[in-house]
């Protein structure tokens, strides 16, 4: 009898352990985390006909990314993890002592172990004065704007162990930005100023609510009216946290979002699919102006507000910002929006605009060094070429202009290199000018 329990319990264990490869024959493979792409079925031979070489690593991805029942796993391990030890098992997402979930990459961010240098700070600050300057120099107002993230609005609902280190990289560019005369919306006091928590506990992003709060503050920044934030609103339980999503890929919890109840009359124009489209396009013949807004995923709920209050609208998802789009666009507003944590991104991906050409009076004081500029063909911009170049160490507020023929222009500074775009015609910049 004791040797029939134990063939029975064997034979129950490898039932169970063909069940993931089984039921992926069967039901075909996993659908992807909310995070991760799609499984992909390997391949023998590559589109020329070899031999894949990487085959049984590709198989051994597929197989442990795609067998059945994963997602079901996932959220069962998470779920039980939470509520024995009040611990995520996902590097990704931390969560607070009320069950609140935070972004777990920020954490380096806002603890101040991750922080911008002085010089990288001066030169977002100074890209930024520059985008104004070729934004104004074309009829338009320029704003830049910074969602902040939970951790800054909401340290209270943060895991113990989280601290948020005074002098963040955004509160470091917001006196750089006043030094440089950028027109910035304060997104951080006009949340702080409200009494009501208007991001999700489970996301990682503003409610409805916040991105009608945010809009107000961005049109005020413009000089236009908007209202939006004093509603009405009708409640719907239907959204799914990104955080959440993350954690329990297949959990049922939902939370309570906001919809703004007058309804939007605005229309898409082109093929629209999700908020989450590079390219969204929308006119209002209700409404007058024409906004260009270079956005995030704050945007998703944010920018239905803009586009109800614009005639026309274009919201990019690009991040090297095209202000070549202004004429085409016909745009009296553009707006920059980034979140705090992507904030060097400015530095990683320069605008798309003519560089400025400069007197030689600018030079009067600064040392020149010798540079090599290699064209850049990521990005093209018909008319002109994007060159880049290598710098040594320069002081931190070190403004780079170059030299290129008979004219002097300024580059778009980073940490060590600059980028600028000249006319085709232009040769190529040989030497530049900074303060060591």
């Amino acid at each position: 009898m004791k040797k029939f329990w134990y063939i029975l319990v064997a034979a129950l264990f490898f039932l169970a352990c063909l069940v993931p490869s089984v039921g992926m024959v069967i039901a075909g493979p996993s659908p992807a985390a909310a995070n991760e792409p799609p499984a992909t079925r390997p391949k023998l031979t590559l589109p020329d006909g070899s031999f894949n070489e990487n085959v049984l690593s590709e198989a051994q991805t597929w197989l442990s990314n795609g067998f059945f029942g994963r997602l079901d796993l996932i959220t069962a391990w998470d779920g039980l993890c939470a509520k024995l030890f009040h611990t995520s098992v996902n590097d990704d997402v931390l969560i607070g002592p009320d069950g609140w979930l935070f972004f777990g990459a920020a954490v380096d961010d806002i603890s101040g172990a991750n922080q911008m240098s002085d010089r990288e700070i001066w030169c977002a600050a100074r890209s930024l004065a520059l985008m104004q300057e070729y934004v104004e120099s074309q009829g338009a107002r320029f704003l830049f704007t910074v969602p902040c993230g939970k951790y800054t609005l909401y340290p209270e609902h943060a895991p113990d162990y989280v601290t948020v280190a005074e002098g963040s990289d955004r509160q470091r560019l917001e006196v750089a930005l006043a030094e440089q005369g950028v027109n910035y919306v304060n997104l951080y006091d006009a949340f702080t100023a409200v009494d009501e928590e208007l991001y999700w506990r489970l996301d990682s992003h503003w409610n409805g609510k916040g991105a009608a709060l945010a809009a107000d503050a961005i049109l005020a920044g413009a000089g236009l009216p908007g209202d939006y934030f004093a509603g009405p609103f009708t409640e719907t339980q239907d959204h799914v946290g990104d955080l959440y999503e993350m954690l329990y890929p297949t959990g049922a919890e939902r939370e309570t979002d906001y919809a703004w109840a007058p309804g939007f009359t605005f229309t898409h124009l082109g093929r629209f699919h999700s908020a989450d489209d590079i390219t969204i396009e929308t006119e209002n013949p209700d409404a007058g102006g024409s906004l260009l807004m270079f956005r995030d995923s704050s945007g998703r709920n944010l920018y239905p507000y803009l586009a109800q209050s614009f005639g026309h609208a274009l919201f990019s998802r690009l991040n090297n910002y095209r202000l070549d789009y202004i004429a085409q666009q016909q745009a009296d507003t553009v707006v920059v929006e980034i979140a705090e944590r992507t904030l060097p991104y400015l530095l990683e991906y320069p605008a798309v605009y003519p560089a400025p050409q400069r007197d030689e009076a600018v030079l009067d004081g600064l040392e020149a060094v010798p540079v090599t500029a290699e064209t850049d063909d990521s990005q093209t911009m018909e008319g002109y070429v994007q060159y880049t170049g290598t710098l040594p160490d320069t002081a931190a507020d070190s403004p780079v202009y170059v030299r290129a023929g008979d004219a002097v222009y300024e580059a778009i500074p980073a940490a060590g290199r600059f980028t600028l775009w000249l006319p085709e015609d232009t040769p190529a910049p040989e030497e530049a000018y900074v303060m060591m």
